[in-house]
């Protein structure tokens, strides 16, 4: 007696443990991740102008922008001369773990959904084989029954 696989339990079994695997690594990473490697190069640490989308710094409820364009801030140097602060001496690095991570659920949304599937698949096919009865196996016209070793 045997019984046949169908479709979707077929879908299931196989659909299930990619889906899981790619579900798991995604969210893993999202949640789990090394949140120090995303930050931007010194080497391409961006001037104060291009990250004000991402941060601004206040100075007296000013932001440090306006400050600077005023040139109202001064610095002493090494030489112990004071010199005006501007734009250009400023440099900002930018942790991009925030983008990084949410590209990572957005990996894990679609995973999941895939996994929800097969896993309907799983459960349908499963039910699906369970409630047919088995099925007597076919000899082959002409065949000669085998003999049992004992």
């Amino acid at each position: 007696m045997s019984r046949r696989m169908n479709a979707a339990l077929l879908i299931g079994l196989i659909g299930t443990p990619i889906a899981g695997s790619m579900a798991g690594m995604d969210y893993g990473r999202a949640i789990w991740g090394d949140d120090q490697i995303w930050w931007t190069p010194r080497t391409q640490a961006l001037p104060l102008e291009a990250t004000e989308d991402s941060f601004r710094i206040y100075l007296e409820n000013e932001p440090l922008s306006h400050h600077l364009k005023r040139s109202s801030l001064t610095a002493l140097g090494r030489d112990g001369m004071a010199y005006f602060v501007t734009p250009d001496l400023f440099r900002a690095r930018i942790n991009n773990w925030d983008r990084v991570k949410a590209g990572y659920l957005h990996s894990a949304v679609y995973s999941a959904f895939g996994l929800g599937v097969t896993l309907t698949c799983l459960v349908l096919g499963l039910i699906q084989f369970f409630r047919e009865p088995p099925q007597p196996r076919r000899r082959v016209a002409g065949a000669r029954p085998r003999t049992v070793r004992r």
